[in-house]
């Protein structure tokens, strides 16, 4: 088994033996987009460069731009990542068309910088982007290497779509395989882009867009002239990613100078339109198709209380639908908070621990995943998982120091711990995951930059349970108090692998 090895003798319990999930990361994100130029694939590592001003802006501020792939398969492999939940996402209209991308090449450039996706041309200057033929192509590009054997220090391993909870059974059992779950982020992804003109609200669109939730629930043939059906379910959907979609207001997700170069302000905040609600009522309908669960990761606040008053008239009639935040991080506010309905803006988290933007779960949405045996999976971004308190406590280590190391870690359990302590159950530790969202234009903490190094994330995560301290605001006796008697092997086991793996099986089909 491919991954570092560490046994504890004391306890027996080795971190680094079992396999992890990933409920959320972009392996065919780069090789895909970069596919006009050069013959990748999803094992391959592809490594980029890096230009000018625009790349940091989009990244927070941050020259730490990552340079290679995070989550190409054989990294995963390497990392025993085992489980991975495979986000397709179509390149959206706003990344792309903005005025800094004109000059020349430059734009090709900084897109190769900020995405890992080289290109022949800006394609976001086209008048229209057809998002769900990008997305059908992009399907196509994974089965592609379906089951072909990839040799890995002369050893042949593969992974294979999973159709079934039988099948994932199986290939979890085959120490050289990797298990891939599809999901679609975005809801633009079933549509075109609506710049210049916004026909979101037009019969025809909504009966091009209905058709397309249709195709990928497995209802009617996958594309135009074809009699394939989709064969193997798409298990989750954002309804929302970055810009605005003709279906719902997305939360914020850009910062001050982000925003300034691309522009997110369409939509931000505002509740579900009556598309929206058709295309999510469709979604989650079992009669007709296979159902496709949410992902509220990117919603409004006021489309996240709508959806739940929705589930909840559902649940009232027997039928209890898993919510799923995929990539996720932790406000530690309720939705009632004035902290938390301040605007969206790089003072907000100032005088905070924790990422406390409306983008992150409040402890009500935190609640209703549990409620409805959802899944939430805590992201890698280290922008978005700490507030400026504690960014300026882990800015004020050495790089690469052993101390800094500890803060990370720090900063990525205050974030569990705070799920924990808005439910104040044990069977909290139930809905947990990581959701790394690697490949997907985020800032990694620089000790857990790829999959590769999941096992050392794991290990000095658990090393962190052995022997309990002060999570910044959150004293070491509750710390304590809310692991509930569980023991740091279980919980680690649960947050690394157990918790995805039997979400997976609770909602795929038997």
């Amino acid at each position: 088994q491919l991954g570092a090895q560490t046994t504890d003798k004391k306890i027996n319990f080795n971190v680094k033996a079992f396999p992890y999930a990933d409920v959320h990361m972009h392996a065919s994100f780069k090789p895909f987009n970069s596919r006009l130029t050069g013959d990748y694939n999803m094992w391959d590592k592809i490594d980029h460069d890096c230009e000018g001003e625009i790349s940091s802006m989009f990244l927070n501020g941050s020259k730490e731009v990552p340079k290679t792939s995070q989550c190409h398969l054989e990294g995963l492999a390497r990392g025993n990542v085992r489980l991975g939940f495979l986000s397709l996402t179509p390149l959206e209209k706003g990344s792309l068309d903005v005025n800094f991308f004109n000059e020349k090449k430059k734009g090709i450039g900084t897109m190769a910088c900020i995405s890992g996706i080289m290109l022949e041309k800006m394609v976001g200057k086209d008048e229209t982007i057809d998002y769900y033929a990008d997305l059908v192509e992009n399907i196509y590009f994974v089965e592609r290497d379906a089951d072909k054997p990839h040799y890995i220090d002369g050893v042949p391993y593969s992974f294979e779509i999973i159709k079934t909870s039988s099948q994932l059974e199986k290939v979890m059992a085959d120490p050289h395989k990797l298990a891939i779950i599809m999901h679609i982020e975005g809801g633009h992804a079933l549509g075109h882009s609506l710049e210049p003109n916004d026909i979101s609200s037009t019969i025809a669109y909504e009966n091009y867009y209905m058709n397309n939730v249709d195709r990928i629930k497995g209802i009617k043939p996958i594309s135009d002239g074809s009699l394939r059906t989709l064969e193997y379910p798409i298990l989750s959907l954002n309804i929302n990613h970055f810009f605005w979609n003709g279906l719902s207001g997305h939360a914020r997700t850009f910062s001050n100078a982000q925003n300034i170069i691309f522009g997110q302000n369409k939509g931000i905040d505002m509740g579900v339109t009556k598309l929206g609600e058709k295309v999510i009522k469709r979604l989650l309908d079992k009669e007709h198709g296979r159902r496709i669960l949410l992902d509220i990761k990117h919603m409004s606040l006021e489309t996240r209380r709508w959806y739940y008053d929705y589930l909840h008239e559902l649940a009232k009639k027997g039928d209890t639908i898993a919510i799923v935040s995929s990539h996720s991080t932790v406000a530690g506010l309720s939705w009632s908070d004035k902290e938390y309905l301040k605007k969206d803006n790089n003072a907000k988290d100032k005088n905070a621990y924790l990422y406390n933007w409306t983008i992150s779960l409040c402890d009500e949405d935190i609640k209703e995943i549990h409620r409805s045996k959802g899944n939430i999976g805590i992201m890698l971004d280290k922008n978005r998982l700490m507030g400026g308190l504690a960014k300026k406590i882990y800015d004020e280590t050495v790089p690469g120091s052993t101390q800094r190391r500890k803060v990370a870690v720090k900063i990525l359990w205050l974030n569990f711990f705070t799920c924990v302590k808005a439910i104040n159950e044990p069977s909290a530790w139930d809905i947990l995951s990581v959701g790394t969202d690697f490949d997907g234009m985020i800032t990694p903490f620089e000790f857990y930059p790829r999959a590769n190094e999941m096992p050392d994330m794991a290990a000095d995560m658990y090393e962190f349970l052995k022997n309990p301290t002060d999570l910044f605001d959150m004293p070491k006796a509750e710390v304590e108090r809310l692991m509930f008697g569980i023991s740091p092997e279980e919980i680690i086991r649960k947050v690394m692998f157990d918790n995805a793996y039997q979400f997976a099986l609770r909602n795929l089909p038997k």
